[in-house]
C-alpha cells in the first residue's frame, strides 16, 4: 500500500487536503457510496446495469476522491480544542488518579483485599476507556460527536455518583470501573476525532493541548480527593467529583463539534471492517509497538503512590506525587506536540515512548528517598505525556480523515487489551509488596515494555521514510 506521506498527483503538495483520504481510498470502497455527493442526474453516465453502475460508481470514486478543507483554526475550531480539554480533563484525567484511589482502597473500605484484586479497578477503567473507543469510534463516524457526548455526561457522571454511596468491592468494580468508564470512553474518542477533523498542519499541536486537559485532571482530581477525604467522608468526596466532571462535560457539549459531516447512519461494525485497516503494514507497525508501550505505560500511574509509601515517604506527601508526575505531563504534551508538527509526529513519538522506558530502568528502580521519586515522577511525567499526546496525531498521520473515528477507537482498543495485561501482571510481580526485589521486578518489566515498543515504532518509521534520521515523519 502507498505510504500516505507521499503526495498524490491528484493533490497538490500544499493543499490543505489530506493525502491519506486518496491514498486510503481503496481500503474503503464498500462505503464510499456514503461520499457521492450531487443530484441525482448526475449519475446519468452509468449504464443501466445495476451492476455495471456499481462497478462503475466505484471506479468513479476511486478516480475522484472526496476531499476536506482544513481551516487550521479558527473560532469554531478552537472552541473545539477547548471543549475537547474539558473532555480529556473528565476522561484521561479521571483515569490518572488510580494511583490515588489504589492506596485509598486498600487502607479504607477494601483493606482486606490483595493490591492485585483491587488493582482490576483500575485495569477495567483503562480497558474500558480504550477497548470502548472501538465501538465509539463507528458511532463517530456514523453520528459525529453530539450524542456520544451527552450519553458519556449522564454515564460518567451517574457511575460516579452511584461510587459515592458504595462500600464494598463488588459494587465499587461496577460504578468506578464499568459505568463510568464507559462514559469517559464516549466523551474521550468523541473529542480525539473531533479536533483532527480540524486541523492537518497544526494537528499536532491541537491535540497535544486538548490531550494536556488529562494531565489537569490528574493534577486536580488527586488534590481535590485527598483533601476532601481527610476533611469530610468519601461519599461527598466522589459527589464533588462527579459535579466537577458535570460541569466542564456540559462545556463540552456546547463546544465540541466536527469538521467532517458524519455519514447520518449506522454502518454495522464487521469483523472485516476492523481486519481490513490491518492490511496497511504501516498501521500494524504502529499499532503493534504502541500496544508493546501500553504494557508497562500504566504501571507507574497505578503504582507510583505505593511504592513511594513503601520507600519511607509520608503519606501526605506521596499522595501528592501523582499531581507532581501530572503536572510535568502537561509539558511533555504541549511542547513536543508543538515540535512534531514541524520535526515530525513519529520521530518526537520514538524518543517520548523510549526515554520514558529508560527513565523507569535507570531512576525508578534505585530510587530510595524522597528527593530520587520526585525526580522520577518529573521526567517520567513528561516523556510519557509525549507518547500519549501523539498517540492520536501518528495514527491520523496514516489514516483517511472520514475513518479517523474508527481508526483511533481500533489503535485503543488494543492498547486498552495490552494494558489490561499489563497491570495486573504488574500487581502479580509486586505481590504482597514486602520486598524490594518484586517492586524492582515490577519496575523492569514496564520500562522493558516501553522500550521494545519505542524501537518497534523505529521500525514503522523506516518502513516510511527510510533510516534516514533527517527525515522529517
Amino acid at each position: 500500500m502507498t505510504s500516505p506521506i507521499v503526495a498524490n498527483d491528484t493533490v497538490p503538495p500544499s493543499s490543505d487536503v489530506d493525502p491519506a483520504i486518496v491514498v486510503n481510498t481503496t481500503l474503503h470502497r464498500r462505503d464510499m457510496k456514503d461520499y457521492v455527493a450531487g443530484p441525482p442526474d448526475s449519475l446519468s453516465k452509468f449504464d443501466s446495469s445495476a451492476e455495471d453502475s456499481t462497478e462503475t460508481l466505484a471506479r468513479s470514486v476511486e478516480q475522484s476522491p472526496p476531499t476536506i478543507t482544513f481551516p487550521d483554526g479558527g473560532r469554531q475550531a478552537w472552541l473545539c480544542v477547548v471543549g475537547a480539554f474539558c473532555s480529556q480533563f473528565c476522561s484521561f484525567g479521571w483515569l490518572n488518579t488510580c494511583g490515588v484511589f489504589q492506596e485509598y482502597y486498600l487502607q479504607n473500605q477494601l483493606r482486606g483485599y490483595s493490591a492485585t484484586t483491587v488493582s482490576w479497578i483500575a485495569s477495567l477503567q483503562t480497558l474500558i476507556l480504550f477497548t470502548g473507543c472501538l465501538i465509539v469510534g463507528r458511532l463517530f463516524d456514523s453520528y459525529g460527536p453530539r450524542y456520544l457526548l451527552l450519553a458519556g455526561l449522564l454515564l460518567e457522571v451517574g457511575g460516579i455518583m452511584l461510587t459515592s454511596i458504595c462500600e464494598t468491592y463488588g459494587p465499587i468494580l461496577v460504578c468506578q470501573g464499568i459505568v463510568a468508564s464507559i462514559g469517559a470512553a464516549c466523551v474521550f474518542n468523541a473529542s480525539i476525532g473531533s479536533v483532527s477533523s480540524w486541523f492537518k498542519k497544526k494537528r499536532a499541536m491541537a491535540l497535544g493541548i486538548m490531550s494536556s486537559g488529562s494531565s489537569v485532571g490528574g493534577i486536580i482530581f488527586p488534590i481535590l480527593i485527598r483533601r476532601l477525604t481527610v476533611q469530610t467522608t468519601f461519599g461527598w468526596t466522589m459527589r464533588a467529583c462527579g459535579f466537577v466532571v458535570l460541569g466542564l462535560l456540559i462545556i463540552s457539549n456546547l463546544t465540541v463539534t466536527s469538521n467532517v459531516v458524519p455519514r447520518g447512519k449506522w454502518i454495522p461494525l464487521y469483523p472485516r471492517d476492523i481486519l481490513i485497516h490491518f492490511k496497511d503494514r504501516n498501521y500494524v507497525l504502529l499499532a503493534t509497538a504502541f500496544s508493546l508501550a501500553f504494557v508497562g505505560f500504566m504501571l507507574p500511574f497505578n503504582y507510583i503512590v505505593s511504592n513511594a509509601v513503601f520507600h519511607g515517604m509520608d503519606g501526605n506527601l506521596a499522595n501528592y506525587i501523582v499531581s507532581v508526575l501530572n503536572a510535568s505531563s502537561i509539558f511533555g504534551r504541549i511542547v513536543p506536540a508543538i515540535l512534531a508538527d514541524k520535526f515530525g509526529k513519529y520521530n518526537m513519538n520514538i524518543i517520548g515512548i523510549t526515554i520514558a522506558g529508560v527513565v523507569i530502568l535507570a531512576l525508578w528502580i534505585p530510587s530510595q528517598d524522597t528527593g530520587s521519586q520526585m525526580a522520577f515522577a518529573v521526567l517520567y511525567g513528561f516523556f510519557s505525556g509525549t507518547f500519549v499526546a501523539l498517540i492520536p496525531a501518528c495514527t491520523a498521520q496514516i489514516s483517511n480523515i472520514r475513518d479517523i473515528g474508527t481508526r483511533v477507537g481500533i489503535m485503543f482498543f488494543c492498547l486498552g487489551l495490552t494494558s489490561l495485561a499489563g497491570v495486573p501482571i504488574g500487581g502479580a510481580i509486586i505481590g504482597d509488596a514486602t520486598r524490594e526485589s518484586r517492586w524492582q521486578g515490577m519496575m523492569a518489566f514496564a520500562g522493558s515494555f516501553l522500550v521494545v515498543g519505542g524501537m518497534m515504532q523505529w521500525v514503522g518509521r523506516v518502513k516510511l521514510v527510510g533510516p534516514s534520521l533527517k527525515a522529517v515523519c
